[in-house]
């Protein structure tokens, strides 16, 4: 599956959350939002699903990315060491906290090893929450670490936060209020901003990048880092065959359902075979009655010949596309039409909608194709409460 699920959590269940539906085969965004606390995860999964991978977002300031450095080449011992290696330098009991490990890199003939540390009890409540809201994440990360790897350090601004990453093990995140005085007391070289730049911090060189949606801009770096926080215990379950024949009765069974349903789809098809080979021959009885000169040798294309001849040629026109989608944005859930532009040598109409829920504009788009209409859908984004977007409808004939 392409489309992938980034949900950025808060140090605490009470904060903000922010999430994006981002397609990785189009490099795009399919839709995103924000939620005002976990409370509302359930909620999400309700309007969303809960079958794409999810990648999920710690706050950076509540990881620590460290570079220890080892007494030789290393080796498992060794990495197993790595706890008590650090235990004087943290203010917490080293059994509360996960040290994990990442990539091993050799600098000036030293060897050191990347590592994560973070709060135990911190990554098993947000699991938990996650896991009761029905999601099960396949990754979990610093959210720092995803923004782009540059020379100079680069900044973008979420929310009430200034993410950092200033080196290729160093990120950090920083609330607004903090963001002047630690600016000053960090001594940065100049930062390449993916946000407006707050007049407060002038003082510290920067430039301006193309603004983009924060957690768009993470999203493209997804596929570049391969480092997961999920280790060991909490590493995501692979799904296992060992009990395959405790189930090899039911998938018998199913095989079976399957098999009758194809031959009721068989006899189905083949009623509406004859209906519609009853339905031709009617038609070519009632051309004839009216043109019983002609000779019957493609039906379709000789009504249309008539059609045209006749000055009604219109089934492209925008009255007709207006006409045949209007039953579509009624109902119990009616989709408002925000705005409207029609190409007429394409036969193209594209339309700003408003709908309540992702469902809705799903279920748009199924009745317009039913109607034979290709339906191209644009980026999805939640606008207070309601669901906005853009569809692009063009005839197949």
């Amino acid at each position: 599956m392409s489309e992938q699920l980034i949900i950025r959590l808060g140090s605490v269940p009470q904060q903000p959350l922010w999430w994006l539906i981002w397609s990785a085969a189009s490099a795009e965004v399919i839709a995103s939002g924000q939620l005002a606390d976990a409370s509302e995860l359930a909620g999400l999964a309700e309007r969303i699903g809960v079958n794409r991978p999810l990648t999920a977002l710690l706050p950076a300031c509540d990881v620590v990315l460290k570079e220890v450095p080892l007494p030789g080449k290393p080796n498992r011992q060794m990495l197993q060491a790595l706890p008590y290696m650090l235990e004087e330098e943290q203010a917490e009991d080293i059994e509360q906290l996960l040290v994990l490990p990442a990539q091993t890199i050799q600098r000036d003939n030293q060897y050191l090893q990347q590592v994560a540390v973070l709060r135990r009890s911190l990554l098993e409540q947000w699991l938990e929450l996650l896991q009761q809201a029905g999601f099960a994440p396949r990754r979990l990360l610093p959210d720092a670490l995803l923004l782009p790897l540059m020379e100079q350090p680069v900044a973008v601004q979420l929310g009430s936060q200034w993410l950092l990453r200033h080196g290729d093990w160093q990120g950090s995140c920083i609330d607004d209020s903090w963001w002047p005085d630690y600016l000053q007391l960090a001594a940065l070289p100049e930062i390449l901003s993916y946000s407006p730049w707050p007049d407060s911090c002038n003082a510290q060189a920067h430039q301006l990048a193309p603004a983009e949606l924060p957690l768009a801009l993470l999203a493209q770096r997804l596929e570049t880092v391969s480092f997961n926080l999920l280790q060991g215990a909490y590493a995501p379950k692979k799904a296992s065959n060992k009990h395959w024949a405790q189930w090899r009765l039911s998938g018998s069974l199913a095989a079976a359902c399957a098999l009758l349903y194809l031959c009721l789809v068989g006899v189905e098809a083949w009623k509406f075979s004859r209906e519609a080979t009853t339905a031709r021959a009617e038609a070519s009885a009632l051309y004839k009655q009216q043109f019983p000169q002609e000779r019957i040798v493609n039906l379709k294309r000789q009504v249309e010949r008539k059609l045209a001849a006749s000055g009604a040629q219109g089934q492209h026109s925008l009255l007709a596309m207006l006409g045949g989608m209007t039953p579509a944005l009624g109902g119990a859930e009616p989709v408002v039409l925000n705005n409207l532009k029609f190409d007429s040598k394409k036969s193209e109409l594209k339309l700003l909608a408003t709908a309540a829920s992702f469902q809705r504009f799903e279920a748009l788009k199924a009745q317009l194709q039913q109607q034979g209409y290709q339906v191209d859908q644009g980026a999805l984004s939640q606008i207070d409460g309601k669901v906005q977007g853009t569809l692009t409808l063009r005839s197949k004939s």
